[in-house]
């Protein structure tokens, strides 16, 4: 069970990127909190590919063993991106999946400039259009009025939540998704360079333009940031589901809406899940298909990796209210504080043994070492009789 003091750690840097704004291909306040976080830390190494993702590197003690686990997050959210300014008015390009029957006439914004966390100015949505959507009945576009301060054009809108509060045992946000992946990742990597495991060797991947087709995972792959022997795991909030619910423990991802994850990978995480549940009892996990959506471990799996993921159940996806009945309209996401804290635990425990992956995943595979013996013994001893020519081995007809 994790000390009241790592919870802490873990529950501060969630704090301290959650409070940097970000939207689509305008990443760079959560970016400038990787940095920071970075340079705070002796033996983190950063670097980022041509396409501006961030790859933070723990290299580990001796020579590793085993190929690197990369945890990846991405570091934008659905947002607007203010097009132009004029008389008090904004009009509005819409980035990522929200249905436009949530964005309500009235529904507050704050405005930001890129590079700064403090809004320029505060504002009301005045319409909303599907123009511009990639999906019909999806919002893609529209225009506010400024009620205070200003909008810059070339800046970017939020939703006027907070950035963060506990409230009722739950984070409560403007932005979870996937900024708290973000953070999990990061407190992986902190617990992984005070511990020092040897020969472990773990990476965060942290991606950009995920909430438009998964953008910066595949220009990932597309300039082989990632290596192909890599483990990667993605770590999403993915929509509460009515068999995913919040509060039940972190979700060892089986697959999303497109594909299904690479079976060792994901048979691992199952196991020390189900480890860390027999050490403690409080500890909650759940596996999981989570077909609300898709996520970046699926272009890492169509381009041949071994990637698997983790996913946290969350309350107003993408900021919509009202998905499973109730008032439709816009409102902050929100995860059980309790779920986050398993998250972490369990890539922590991962992170440990990420030295011993193939190994790991290769018990995995085990029960159907004794069960094959069994089949063997059994079905050779109990033969049905003649009938039909017998198959040679290797062929089948």
């Amino acid at each position: 069970m994790a000390s009241r003091a790592a919870e802490k750690r873990w529950l501060r840097i969630a704090e301290g990127i959650l409070s940097r704004p970000t939207a689509t291909c305008l990443e760079q306040m959560p970016a400038a909190y990787v940095r920071s976080f970075v340079a705070r830390r002796a033996g983190l190494r950063i670097e980022a590919d041509r396409y501006g993702n961030l790859l933070v590197k723990w290299p580990g003690r001796g020579k590793p063993k085993a190929p690197p686990l990369v945890l990846m997050a991405h570091l934008d959210h659905p947002g607007f991106v203010v097009k132009e300014v004029a008389n008090g008015i904004v009009q509005l390009e819409f980035r990522g999946g929200v249905r436009l029957k949530h964005a309500k006439r009235g529904t507050p914004l704050e405005f930001f400039r890129t590079g700064s966390a403090k809004p320029t100015g505060r504002g009301k949505l005045v319409s909303a259009s599907s123009e511009g959507a990639r999906r019909a009945g999806m919002l893609g576009s529209g225009t506010a009025r400024v009620t205070s301060g200003r909008a810059v054009a070339g800046g970017f809108t939020m939703w006027a939540f907070p950035a963060w509060s506990v409230r009722g045992g739950k984070i409560v946000s403007r932005c979870l998704d996937d900024l708290l992946g973000a953070a999990a990742a990061l407190a992986t990597l902190d617990e992984v360079h005070r511990a020092r495991p040897r020969g472990s060797h773990v990476w965060g991947f942290f991606t950009r333009a995920e909430e438009v087709g998964l953008l910066g995972a595949i220009g990932g792959i597309r300039a082989g940031t990632i290596p192909r022997n890599a483990r990667v795991l993605s770590l999403e909030t993915s929509r509460a589901l009515p068999h995913a619910a919040q509060g039940d423990g972190v979700i060892v991802r089986v697959g999303d809406a497109r594909s299904l994850f690479e079976p060792r990978l994901t048979g691992v995480l199952h196991d020390l899940a189900a480890e860390l549940a027999a050490e403690d009892p409080s500890f909650r996990y759940q596996r999981r298909l989570m077909d609300g959506g898709y996520c970046e471990a699926t272009p890492f799996c169509a381009a041949g990796y071994r990637s698997s993921g983790v996913a946290l159940p969350l309350g107003n996806y993408h900021n919509m209210k009202g998905l499973d009945g109730g008032p439709v309209g816009i409102g902050p996401e929100h995860i059980r504080v309790s779920d986050y804290l398993s998250e972490v635990e369990l890539l922590v425990r991962l992170a440990e043994r990420s030295a011993r992956l193939p190994e790991l995943e290769k018990r995995t595979e085990a029960w159907m070492e004794s069960l094959s013996r069994t089949a063997h013994e059994m079905l050779t001893a109990n033969p049905l009789g003649a009938g039909g020519r017998r198959v040679r081995r290797g062929r089948s007809r």
